[in-house]
């Protein structure tokens, strides 16, 4: 038999490894299931089918994070650091990096997909309705966005539809021409844009894990393919669509913490907690059969921990303590608190010594012993008792509003993009702090209706759901839309592109204030040294935290994984 790429070589040993729920499923997952023997006419058969590409993307959800993270400017190693974890930080990884060296579990997820597109019977009807499209669509969201993952990772992917069931198959998908991001967006753009109406399945809940959200908005995925390919305006109307049609605002924030520093309030929603409702799409597994991510114990083991420039970066924000006032308090931004712990030992009662993993907000500086509190929280401490799960959340809420306020601010726009960031993203708002000069068409992706509007969605007061948006930056750092002398864009830059640079730099800074941790990172990063052409951009924030990678940092091609 001719060698296969090694790649390749799982996709044909089985097309679903049922995994996410033995319990319910008893499939052998070593066996070949061939194409005449699974036939997805029913319910069922989909739904089986869909834990089977869950399964699949629990495989990659340490990974997306690490690979997003470690090679950021947010997360360090430290000396007890496994020498795979080290080798991703460093930029130079070995041919045995599980975390790096994983594309056929990629591939996996995409050849899964393929098989239940492929099979799957759209034209089933039940009560008047098509009800197989939901997953069908499902699939080809899933199937993108893994897409998009492995061109961005690794430079290339190598693009195939049809499930690869046999050693020829896979001779042929080997064969094919591999595709940069440019060039795969086209092709993934035209296959799921005509399924961004279909609603998402309805799933129920697994021992805390909410399947409804395993799903990836088609809008979302749509809107980051425009976004890395330049069309803009394509980007911008489907994010605030989505916001539109799924009722997402930012309105969480929490001012209650006392003057001297301690802060007392809780900001429980930026954990990675099955219960907030600012999760879009998560990542699961439930422990309940053993499947677990292992980011909470790198964790614990202080092999991954908060850089010293993340800690700096909330430390050092200004914080605006009283409603109406421009007095500021050195506090910091308050997400430090619910991204950050620290370890304090403390004396019982019995003179036994005691260690917590939380700590005062205060005691959080860039050189005490700190700990990632978003993964300690992954999967919380039920006594061993209860069946929870784990999760990561590629999608959420303040990420699709700072992806809209990236895409607008390149259209020439970014006082409205200054908006999302600093007073919150309603009619209102747009009014008042946006000039006529970026209002001179009121493009759809600006269209955001005050309370006559009947179709749409209001709250109780009869307002517009999104009139009571804040500005992200309002999440931490209090009432920073009050301020006029920092978080301002100043006066003496002289041309729209530097203003447009300039909020560029203030997007990028707040997804690390407000995103930190959550594996997109380095992307991030990517995306915007590339749209400048500036390798340096990227060179220079990642290897703040370690000045010897900036050299590497400065040739692209190190910027992606080896195959």
């Amino acid at each position: 038999m001719k060698k296969i790429n090694k790649i390749m070589v799982f996709l044909f040993i089985s097309v679903f490894a049922f995994e996410g729920c033995s319990n319910l499923l008893d499939v052998d997952s070593n066996r070949l299931v061939l194409p005449d023997g699974y036939k997805m006419t029913g319910t069922n058969d989909t739904l089986y089918s869909m834990f089977g590409i869950f399964s699949q993307l629990e495989k990659i959800a340490d990974s997306y994070v690490l690979l997003g993270e470690l090679r950021g400017d947010l997360m360090d190693v430290t000396p007890a650091s496994n020498l795979y974890l080290k080798e991703i930080n460093n930029f130079d990884i070995s041919g045995t990096n599980p975390y790096a060296n994983n594309i056929k579990d990629y591939y996996s997820v995409i050849n899964n997909c393929n098989y239940v597109i492929h099979n799957i019977d759209t034209s089933v009807v039940r009560g008047g309705l098509k009800i197989m499209y939901k997953e069908y669509a499902a699939c080809k969201a899933i199937r993108a966005w893994t897409y998009m993952q492995i061109a961005l990772n690794f430079g290339s992917a190598n693009y195939y539809d049809m499930p690869i069931l046999t050693v020829q198959d896979a001779e042929n998908v080997q064969k094919s021409t591999p595709l940069t991001i440019t060039e795969l967006a086209p092709m993934l753009i035209n296959d799921i844009n005509p399924w961004k109406d279909t609603q998402t399945p309805t799933l129920d809940i697994i021992y805390s894990q909410k399947l409804n959200k395993s799903f990836f908005p088609i809008r979302f995925v749509l809107g980051d393919l425009y976004l890395w390919t330049g069309q803009y305006e394509n980007a911008a109307n489907e994010y605030r669509d989505l916001m539109f049609k799924n009722s997402y605002t930012i309105t969480n924030m929490d001012e209650r913490f006392v003057y001297n520093g301690a802060f007392t309030g809780g900001l429980n929603w930026f954990y990675f907690d099955v219960n907030s409702n600012e999760d879009i799409t998560s990542i699961a597994a439930t422990n309940q059969y053993g499947y677990k991510f292992h980011l909470d114990s790198l964790t614990l083991n202080r092999e991954i921990v908060p850089s010293a420039v993340s800690v700096t970066n909330w430390k050092n924000q200004p914080y605006y303590y009283k409603r109406g006032s421009t007095a500021l308090d050195t506090v910091g931004d308050l997400r430090l608190y619910s991204s950050v712990s620290v370890e304090q030992k403390f004396v019982n009662t019995d003179g036994t010594t005691s260690i917590s993993k939380h700590g005062n907000i205060k005691m959080i500086t860039p050189t005490s012993k700190n700990y990632i509190l978003k993964y300690l929280m992954i999967n919380p401490d039920n006594g061993g008792t209860n069946k929870t799960s784990k999760q990561i959340m590629p999608y959420r809420v303040p990420l699709l509003y700072l992806r809209y306020a990236e895409a607008v601010n390149r259209l020439g726009k970014p006082n409205l993009a200054m908006a999302v960031l600093k007073y919150g993203l309603n009619n209102s708002n747009i009014q008042k702090y946006v000039p006529a000069s970026e209002k001179v068409s009121l493009p759809n992706y600006m269209n955001f209706p005050d309370a006559q509007f009947d179709y749409y969605v209001k709250n109780a007061n009869g307002n517009s759901i999104h009139y009571t948006n804040i500005g992200i930056h309002m999440r931490g750092c209090g009432t920073t839309n009050m301020d006029t002398t920092f978080y301002i864009i100043p006066k003496l830059l002289t041309s729209q592109h530097d203003s447009i640079l300039y909020v560029e730099d203030l997007i990028q800074k707040e997804s690390a204030l407000e995103t930190a941790f959550l594996g997109n990172r380095f992307q991030d990063l990517m995306r915007i040294a590339i749209r400048r052409d500036d390798n340096e951009y990227l060179a220079n924030i990642v290897s703040a935290k370690n000045n010897a990678i900036k050299g590497k940092l400065m040739v692209r091609a190190n910027w992606y994984l080896k195959k």
